[in-house]
């Protein structure tokens, strides 16, 4: 899977069909995308115009509208003191995402109450810069990790397809 975190509307297709080409599932974070609304019509074009298979925003109220295009919506939340995990948790439970991108990734505690609270997939992000690091955000309770390391992409940690970034 493929989490584009940067770009623009103009090199968006291309990065897809490449990405196809690899029979890889492409996610494009909307919030960084240059060039594209963040709004219904975005959305709308992204799913009939760029074939992507999810969508990663911040924008709780977009989630509803991500899965009615049939794309897989992805929530991402930055768990920064104990006021935002409460919400966070209170959004996955009522707009329920497809999956929840969490970050930082390295918070093993609290990757464990969210996970024991809430079920929704978490992909894991933000401050992975080792293996051993991304090892134990998995083993914390992630499905997946979101990883912006580019030594950790070259798949050279051993792991099974299972757990491979």
């Amino acid at each position: 899977m493929i989490f584009l975190m940067e770009g623009d509307i103009l090199s968006l297709i291309h990065c897809v069909e490449e990405t196809k080409k690899q029979n890889k599932h492409i996610f494009i974070h909307l919030d960084l995308m240059k060039g594209l609304a963040k709004d219904k019509e975005g959305v709308k074009y992204l799913a009939h115009m760029v074939k992507l298979d999810g969508i990663v925003t911040t924008k709780k109220s977009l989630i509803p509208i991500i899965k009615k295009m049939g794309l897989i919506s992805v929530l991402q939340l930055f768990m920064i003191d104990t006021q935002a995990l409460e919400s966070g948790i209170a959004s996955i439970k009522s707009i329920q995402p497809d999956a929840v991108e969490m970050m930082p990734a390295l918070m093993p505690r609290v990757i464990k109450d969210v996970t024991s609270r809430v079920d929704v997939p978490l992909i894991l992000g933000g401050l992975i810069k080792t293996p051993a690091e991304a090892e134990e955000a998995i083993a914390s309770g992630g499905v997946g990790l979101s990883v912006g390391c580019k030594k950790l992409w070259l798949n050279n940690l051993g792991w099974s397809n299972e757990h491979s970034l």
